[in-house]
């Protein structure tokens, strides 16, 4: 699965966490010093992780950044 496929399935699965990883994105672009890009894989599972906690245990075992 390529990164296209797993971005769409994020969007139909999770729109509120998509929602919250595109405004997450838009803002390190706008607000970080110095400007920085995030993906929005590393955006979707930190928004993700904020609004399921009990999801962090995926971060240990490989799956964050």
């Amino acid at each position: 699965m390529n990164a296209t496929h797993t971005t769409l399935w994020r969007l139909l699965l999770s729109p509120r966490t998509s929602w919250r990883a595109l405004r997450l994105m838009r803002r390190a672009r706008k607000y970080a010093s110095p400007p920085r890009r995030l993906t929005f894989d590393a955006a979707w599972r930190q928004s993700r992780v904020r609004r399921h906690p009990g999801d962090s245990h995926y971060l240990l075992h490989g799956h964050g950044d």
